[in-house]
């Protein structure tokens, strides 16, 4: 069992059971995952502050972020994106699997707790397009973004912020053509109301999406933009 998980099993505690959703035995306290599962997911342990990607070492920035500081302050991701990761992130986003987001907040609220940094005034999950979240019916980062503003009892903005282009997929794109096919994606409609929010996604691969809705929140004032994210794959 990771230090993570050990430490999330301590602070969780028992509700209506589920089933495991990777091996349908028991679900472990209210999760949809059995304890076994749990404790297998691959927890980041170490990684950089700035873009969150996984390092082997104790530094606390990697070379891209030394060289080129993103626009956030930090970044917090809780999982590596490999199986069965992979497997829960698609299934929660495509086959209306919101037990999956549930889990994820929760994971990420204890992730969040460990790391001892200010909590944000707000929450702001990475919009989708309207004619996108008409197809699929919801928004997944709302639905992660639900347990962690409950945990920190801040609230959720879903009001001043929208994806103005429907942008391409981002897996539909090689890594090289992500950051122009997110520029000006996003429009900040209102003044935000808080000058330190965190913004909630369920993957982070090149960053492009994250930075460019951090750099657009940024732009219309808000002093501090902190990444959250259930996912995180190793390369920029």
């Amino acid at each position: 069992m990771s230090s993570f998980s050990a430490q999330f099993a301590n602070n969780t505690s028992s509700s209506i059971k589920q089933s495991c959703i990777l091996c349908g035995d028991t679900g472990y306290q209210d999760l949809c995952l059995c304890q076994s599962c749990l404790e297998e997911l691959p927890f980041i342990e170490e990684s950089c502050t700035g873009c969150g990607i996984p390092l082997d070492s104790n530094a606390k920035t990697c070379g891209a972020c030394i060289k080129t500081p993103p626009p956030n302050t930090t970044c917090i991701s809780l999982l590596h994106y490999q199986a069965p990761v992979d497997y829960l992130i698609k299934h929660m986003k495509y086959h209306n699997q919101l037990s999956i987001a549930e889990l994820m907040g929760k994971l990420l609220v204890e992730k969040i707790k460990q790391s001892s940094q200010p909590i944000p005034e707000q929450i702001i999950p990475v919009p989708l397009h309207f004619s996108r979240l008409q197809q699929r019916g919801y928004n997944q980062a709302i639905e992660i973004a639900r347990s962690i503003s409950r945990a920190f009892n801040i609230p959720i903005n879903l009001t001043d912020c929208s994806r103005k282009r429907n942008t391409t997929p981002q897996y539909d794109l090689p890594s090289n053509l992500r950051a122009d096919n997110m520029r000006e994606a996003f429009e900040i409609i209102n003044e935000i109301p808080a000058k330190h929010i965190a913004i909630v996604d369920d993957i982070m691969t090149t960053g492009s999406t994250v930075w460019e809705f951090s750099q657009a929140i940024i732009d219309s004032g808000v002093e501090r933009v902190d990444i959250w994210t259930c996912s995180r794959a190793s390369t920029n």
